[in-house]
């Protein structure tokens, strides 16, 4: 996800797609109360006597990825379009209201979450969740969480008072406002396991201990647990699995060593952990165990704290599960924190990726400028520094880039790879374990386990992705199923980008594959060595809106699109003429094969669906070329199928006119006996006639819809003027002109003058179905639904078409008078 954060500085604090959701004065106060106090920390001046630090500076908070001001927003940024994507997909549907909602508790949650990272003590980074839960809970939090209430940020407070009001929700409203602020907690997978996030029930409890335990008797207590439950697992191997942080521990070779803890090491530890809590306990200056800032805001605790969470109303129940959604989200937009280029420390040192070692540099500063290039590596500062973009798509997968996959030598290649692939499991650990539900709940949901990890080429080296993908099956081999290469998106326009995110995934048979490559035959493509079940690999539909622009000229080669319809205007950069693209004819394909800028500017006159081949698929699997002596050969037969097409089109549209009166007079079987002799085919007059009877059911609408399609396929002028006096011999050849013949031929005549741009006086008729009632409004539309609805003076009315002979319009306007509904015919020139 690219993160237009980045670009505020910390002393900046002005984010505007913050500002629906909450108060900038609170953001301020919660970053230079808590966030911008990380940031100061982790100066180089700052832990430069810190024993700690020197002791393995690596592990130190001052080098970890950023938990400070620009963080923060960055966090808060990302969880709304988040919410946007995952609506439906990974979680279930929500109307506006309700996720407006949730975007407002998310920017909450996303302020609070990180508040306890201030306190740089082991103890500090593994209790920041809690802290952040107690916080909520004193004089420090009482200023914003009036304000939040008073000025109703989020909407939060407006729900929980009409909650209130209607008797369904017991607390007091604005305590469960404090209580869902304390729950961001819940970003901490190690502390919050999914399977509480999935049981309410053992969510409040979880919740209650929180924020009723003194910190540091919580952490002894956790401590004893977190080993008595490996310990427990490793007695009972058939028990429930690890939990994902635990089960994820990598044993790559090329990364870390195995853990390989043995029974007797985990007993020892549990043994070292409960030995620890004792001598806390019984130790001076032991602080109560309870937490005292919750009580005063309870009568009763046991009964009353969190009691939401288990309410059996329905409104509280949707409260919840908009509650546990939205904590899901900010898991997400946490993973998906930015990376790259934008990599920093809390206190704004860069970190990058080492092109000759592959390993990650930190860009360490004194306070007076002296800056101090340090190399490691190990995971996780690699990987991440080379991170350009990590993404949840509209399809509820994870797709992710890199900004380099070239390197100084092989060797430091695969290693990049390797911290690649650490960091991948790493994001795609937090991800897929989020939206893990209980079995048979919410089944229409995508599941976590075909959340698919999509890893895109990078343009300096095609092999990098490979490599990476390699590495992390390796490291996770039961993502193997799941995980795949994708093409670049880095290089390409974002307009260009963003329309390939949000097309249609391609899901066509083999056969309109095969129909399709035909069509792309027609056009001049070479075809041969197109293999329809591989080329169509991450190809994807989609529409482009009249108006729109499809390529401007200047832009890098990207996508190749392939028009399946008319409405397309190129517009050439040098000051040539802007001509119609004709459609299956492929677009942007010389700026792809030459790897240089599109040279002309491509918009849409009207709504076109087009295919999108993204580059690397083009050319790996659709680029083919003529040799000269296959051109040399090709050439005369593309000129012989159009002039076959021609005459095939040509020879039903004769047929059609003259059975239109339902008779077929010897004069008719002559004139188009001659016609097919011109072309070469001797056809006897018995032979000829036989193949004009029993021909395609003929009748106006069809023989006139025959001839504009005729005319889609843009004969020369020549051909189509040629056509249309061949339609006026044969209808005078028998000296007889029906009815039939003469309402036709007044149309079609009609049609050509339309397309060969004739100076006749001809005034096109549109007929108008204008229904009488609701009823009627709902039958046209259920019965023609392909019939424009478009206001007019009187109202609105469907356009049941635009013809060129008044006699024929009303033919057409009697047929939908059979059927009972109201039609005028307009006389103003509308076009077809």
């Amino acid at each position: 996800m690219k993160h237009p954060i980045a670009e505020h500085s910390s002393t900046t604090h002005a984010v505007p797609q913050l500002d629906r959701y909450l108060a900038e004065k609170i953001r301020v106060q919660i970053e230079q109360n808590y966030y911008a106090k990380v940031s100061e920390q982790a100066e180089l001046d700052y832990v430069a006597r810190d024993e700690v630090f020197l002791a393995d500076p690596y592990k130190h908070v001052a080098l970890y990825s950023d938990h400070g001001v620009v963080h923060v927003r960055d966090v808060a940024a990302t969880i709304l379009p988040i919410l946007d994507t995952i609506n439906g997909v990974l979680v279930p549907a929500r109307d506006t209201l309700r996720l407006e909602f949730m975007k407002g508790y998310g920017v909450i949650l996303a302020y609070n979450h990180d508040i306890g990272m201030l306190d740089f003590s082991a103890f500090g980074r593994v209790m920041h969740p809690e802290f952040a839960a107690q916080e909520v809970f004193t004089p420090a939090f009482d200023e914003i969480v009036e304000t939040i209430w008073t000025e109703n940020w989020g909407n939060i407070a407006w729900r929980l008072v009409n909650l209130k009001d209607s008797g369904v929700l017991e607390q007091s409203p604005q305590l469960v406002l404090r209580e869902m602020m304390a729950m961001a907690v819940g970003h901490s997978k190690s502390k919050v396991p999914i399977d509480l996030l999935n049981h309410p029930a053992q969510l409040r409890k979880m919740m209650m201990e929180t924020v009723s335990t003194d910190l540091h008797h919580l952490y002894h207590d956790q401590q004893v647990r977190k080993v008595a439950q490996k310990l427990t697992r490793v007695l009972d191997p058939t028990g429930e699995p690890e939990q994902p942080e635990l089960a994820g521990s990598l044993r790559h070779p090329t990364l870390v060593q195995s853990l390989g803890v043995e029974r007797s090491e985990l007993t020892q530890a549990l043994r070292t952990a409960q030995a620890n809590r004792d001598r806390f306990l019984n130790g001076d200056d032991v602080p109560p165990r309870a937490f005292a800032g919750a009580m005063p805001y309870y009568t009763d605790f046991e009964r009353e704290a969190f009691l939401w969470l288990v309410a059996d109303h329905e409104p509280v129940r949707d409260l919840v599960s908009d509650v546990t959604d939205t904590i899901r989200a900010l898991r997400v937009a946490d993973a998906l924190r930015q990376r790259g280029t934008v990599l920093k420390t809390s206190a704004g040192y860069q970190i990058l990726v080492d092109q000759n070692t592959g390993h990650a540099v930190f860009a360490l500063e004194k306070g007076s400028g002296e800056m101090f290039l340090v190399e490691v590596g190990l995971p996780p500062a690699p990987g991440e520094a080379n991170i350009d973009s990590s993404e949840v798509t509209l399809e509820g997968d994870l797709r992710l880039s890199f900004h380099r996959g070239s390197f100084a030598n092989p060797e430091a290649t695969r290693q990049s790879a390797g911290f690649a692939a650490y960091i991948i499991d790493d994001i795609q650990r937090d991800i897929v374990d989020t939206f893990r539900r209980l079995p048979g709940q919410d089944d229409s949901l995508k599941s976590n386990q075909d959340i698919h990890i999509l890893i895109e080429e990078t343009d300096d080296n095609l092999d990098f992705a490979g490599i990476v993908l390699e590495e992390l099956i390796a490291l996770k081999p039961d993502l193997a199923a799941r995980s795949r290469i994708v093409p670049s998106l880095k290089f390409i326009a974002p307009d260009e980008r963003e329309r390939y995110l949000q097309a249609e995934r391609l899901d066509w048979s083999l056969e309109q594959r095969r129909r399709m490559l035909v069509r792309l035959a027609q056009s001049g493509h070479k075809i041969i060595n197109v293999d329809p079940e591989t080329a169509f690999t991450d190809v994807r539909l989609t529409t482009l809106k009249k108006d729109q622009t499809l390529i401007t000229a200047g832009a890098p080669p990207g996508f190749v699109y392939v028009p399946m319809g008319e409405g397309l205007l190129m517009t050439p950069l040098g000051g040539y003429q802007a001509h119609a693209v004709k459609p299956w004819i492929p677009l942007g394909n010389t700026r792809v094969i030459r790897g240089d800028v599109q040279e002309a500017t491509i918009t849409a006159q009207k709504l076109v669906k087009l295919l999108m081949i993204p580059k690397e698929i083009y050319l790996r699997y659709w680029h083919d070329t003529y040799t000269i002596e296959e051109f040399a050969v090709l050439l005369p037969q593309v000129y012989l199928e159009e002039e076959m097409r021609a005459f095939e089109q040509t020879l039903e549209i004769l047929r059609q006119v003259a059975m239109i009166d339902q008779v077929l007079d010897d004069a008719e079987v002559e004139f188009i006996q001659k016609f097919t002799h011109a072309y070469g085919f001797e056809y006897s007059a018995a032979e000829m006639r036989e193949r004009l009877l029993h021909g395609q059911k003929t009748d106006f609408v069809t023989l006139r819809q025959t001839v504009l399609d005729y005319l889609a396929l843009q004969p020369s002028h020549l051909q189509a003027a040629r056509l249309k006096d061949l339609l006026n011999v044969l209808v005078k050849i028998d000296e007889a002109i029906s009815d039939e013949e003469a309402l036709i031929l007044a149309e079609l005549n009609g049609l050509f003058a339309g397309y060969l741009d004739e100076e006749a006086d001809v005034t096109p008729f549109t007929v108008w179905l204008v229904p009488q009632n609701e009823d009627q409004d709902q039958a046209i539309a259920s019965l023609m639904p392909a019939l424009p609805k478009q206001a007019t003076s009187g109202g609105f009315a469907y356009l049941a078409g635009t013809y060129y002979s008044k006699d024929y319009a009303e033919m057409i306007s009697d047929k939908y008078r059979s059927l009972h509904f109201f039609t005028t015919i307009d006389q103003e020139a509308v076009a077809i």
